[in-house]
């Protein structure tokens, strides 16, 4: 039986003053938060594929249990330390089977983008 692959999008709650600083700093930071929130809602509708299962994993913690994202998605936290030692730990708390890692504010990216990361996994 084959393994169900992952796409783990990791995104920050959209709290104000917390995402999105620089892009803040031009055009304030309310409409640098809203900016992140649809960008990020919109990627996850976009990038949903019967191919491959989306987890958001969301820092802070707490904010696993927000009702900012869709209520359809699984959510996992990221935990405490730098990205690296996030991503570590997502890829081990994972079920078994490929993973791909995004960040939740990537405007471009596409199911054909994901389907190819993990057609590249298995080279």
């Amino acid at each position: 039986m084959p393994l169900t692959p992952q796409l783990v999008v990791m995104a920050k709650a959209p709290r104000l003053g917390q995402v999105k600083t620089r892009l803040a700093r031009g055009i304030g930071a309310v409409e640098a938060a809203r900016f992140y929130r649809h960008a990020s809602l919109d990627l996850l509708r976009r990038l949903q594929d019967p191919r491959w299962r989306t987890v958001l994993a969301l820092t802070p913690d707490m904010t696993v249990h927000d009702g900012v994202w869709p209520a359809r998605l699984p959510r996992i936290a990221q935990g405490p330390g730098d990205l690296g030692e996030r991503m570590g730990r997502l890829m081990r708390d994972l079920p078994p089977g490929p993973a791909v890692i995004i960040g939740s504010d990537i405007p471009d990216i596409a199911r054909a983008h994901v389907a190819q990361a993990f057609m590249r996994l298995g080279e």
